[in-house]
Parts: C-alpha cells; sequence; structure tokens
C-alpha cells in the first residue's frame, strides 16, 4: 500500500485528540498518520473528514498544528525505517516542526519540549503571529519561522527581540519564499540569533 497525502482542514490543538482533513480516502483505522513530522495513530473509523487519533507516537513531539499542514498516512511499513511503532530512541536536539495557516498567538504553554522548533508558515496572505514570552525553564530553546509563501508576514513580540520593544516588536518578512527568522530564548525572553529578509522595527 502506498503513503496518502492530504492537508489539514483545520488547526490542531496541542492536545486534540482528533483531527479535521481535507479529505479521508486512503484513512483507515489503525493505520500511522504523520502531522508535519508528529507520528500519530488512527483510533477509529473517519467521521465525515474527521479523525480520531493517538498523538506522539515513537516520542515525536505532540504540538499545535496549523490549518493546511501537510498530512499523510499508511501502514507502518509504508514509512521509512525504522517505521512508527518499532522502538527509536529521539535525540535531544529533536527539531520540532510544525505549520502555521492561519492567524495565530504562540504562548509558552504551547510550545513542545524540544530543544529547536520550526514553524513553516504557509498561510497564502500576511499572517499575524503574536508570540509570547517563553519561561526561563525554557533558556536554549530556539524557534524559527520560515514563510512558505510570497507574503508579507508580521510577528509581534512586546517585549522586543533586541529587549527595546517598540523598536524590536515587529518582525516583518520580505514577500518572499524561503524568508525566515530564528530567535532563542534567555531569562525569560527571545532575543534574534537570525533574520534572513526579515525586519525588526
Amino acid at each position: 500500500m502506498a503513503l496518502t497525502n492530504t492537508t489539514l482542514s483545520a488547526a490542531v490543538a496541542m492536545n486534540d485528540d482528533s483531527i479535521k482533513v481535507t479529505a479521508t480516502t486512503g484513512f483507515a483505522d489503525g493505520q500511522v498518520i504523520r502531522v508535519d513530522n508528529e507520528f500519530m495513530a488512527q483510533a477509529g473509523a473517519a467521521a465525515g473528514t474527521v479523525i480520531k487519533v493517538r498523538r506522539g507516537l515513537d516520542g515525536t513531539a505532540q504540538v499545535a498544528h496549523g490549518i493546511l499542514a501537510d498530512v499523510v498516512t499508511g501502514l507502518m511499513t509504508d514509512f521509512p525505517a525504522p517505521p512508527p511503532g518499532h522502538p527509536v530512541q529521539v535525540p535531544p536536539t529533536e527539531i520540532a516542526r510544525a505549520t502555521l495557516g492561519a492567524d495565530t498567538t504562540l504562548n509558552t504553554a504551547d510550545l513542545p519540549k524540544s530543544l529547536w522548533l520550526t514553524y513553516v508558515i504557509t498561510k497564502a496572505t500576511a499572517a499575524a503571529i503574536t508570540l509570547g514570552n517563553p519561561s526561563k525553564a525554557q533558556n536554549g530553546l530556539k524557534i524559527t519561522f520560515r514563510s512558505a509563501t510570497a507574503a508579507a508576514h508580521v510577528i509581534t513580540y512586546t517585549a522586543g527581540i533586541y529587549g527595546d520593544t517598540t523598536s524590536s516588536d515587529l518582525l516583518t518578512f520580505a514577500a518572499k519564499v524561503g524568508a525566515s527568522c530564528t530567535l532563542e530564548a534567555n531569562g525569560g525572553l527571545w532575543g534574534a540569533i537570525a533574520l534572513a529578509n526579515v525586519t525588526a522595527a
């Protein structure tokens, strides 16, 4: 059996136990589902386009996923080795990946316990993203936002990525695919590591 590809038709919160997909062709009870890079198991027959799932298989980070996130389903043996369902060791430097397909607010509680998070922005028009402060326990956590669309996305971070509030509280993406910014948590604040086609003002 081959893998089946679709997308989320609605955002999924970190603790949701079901997902809503664009099409359920190829889905079946017990199959493995990958949304972004979180593995799940289908836990019952689809009800319309809603599918019950068990989250965070094989130690993958259970995170929120945005509308239009990539979804793949199939048998365990369809996925590259080692297939889901087999013991694997998740390295401490795991990179969690999620999709932002709509305007959103990211709070500390929404962030998975990973050392590096990558959010791919897929909204066709300019996305408005609000970023809350990290906790002091998250020192060293890095977060990257990368645009997959040619839109002028804006991230609002009230404290400012240079700690100067109104001089660096808005991160505006050039309307280019691949524009990105990487931030790091330290002392309860986000600071800039790298900006590529992103302006802080």
